[in-house]
């Protein structure tokens, strides 16, 4: 039994356990975004195994902060490392790489450091009010538009533009008539 002033250790160890998790997840979510932002995942992509200095050398970047970088999704589990080389599995690749549009997670990590960029606006506001303009979020509009474009316009033709009728009967998007929220939903 615990009293309101006595510690459950084993909670206590537990929670502490979830939060390195979530710090190494932060870290390594960062580490998501400028693998998408630098083109390693899309280049990784075919999974075929490569050196440090391969990868480097067909991502047109630094050997040095490529090699940094592996070290990190290496230990995180998203990339694979045999000896000397290193490998995107293709079921990782699924989600983190261009070639797959629909599905690229890596879109979505670039909102982390986005947010941890107006960290200090967002404090401030905490103190004393006001709000963070979107002017003071770097990239905001940029990864927001290559979010939509992954999400929104591919849905376009087969989700978002049908649910545009309103009724059996046919009046759809483009009618002289728009009968637009008055029931009916999509056939």
């Amino acid at each position: 039994m615990t009293t309101a002033n006595s510690v459950d250790t084993k909670r206590a160890e537990d929670f502490a356990g979830r939060l390195v998790d979530i710090l190494n997840d932060g870290a390594l979510t960062l580490m998501i975004s400028i693998g998408h932002r630098t083109g390693l995942f899309d280049v990784m992509a075919d999974a075929q195994p490569r050196t440090v200095a391969q990868l480097a050398n067909d991502a047109g970047l630094n050997e040095r902060y490529v090699k940094e970088w592996l070290g990190a999704v290496t230990v995180g589990g998203i990339v694979e490392q045999d000896g000397v080389t290193y490998t995107l599995p293709l079921e990782h690749a699924k989600s983190l790489s261009r070639s797959t549009p629909l599905e690229n997670m890596g879109v979505f990590a670039q909102y982390i450091p986005i947010l941890g960029a107006v960290e200090d606006d967002i404090v401030e506001s905490f103190r004393n009010g006001g709000g963070v303009p979107y002017e003071r979020f770097p990239r905001y509009h940029e990864v927001m538009e290559e979010d939509s474009g992954q999400s929104v316009l591919p849905a376009l033709d087969e989700y978002i533009l049908p649910s545009s009728r309103v009724s059996k009967t046919g009046s759809l998007r483009g009618s002289t008539s728009p009968t637009w929220g008055a029931g009916g939903g999509v056939p």
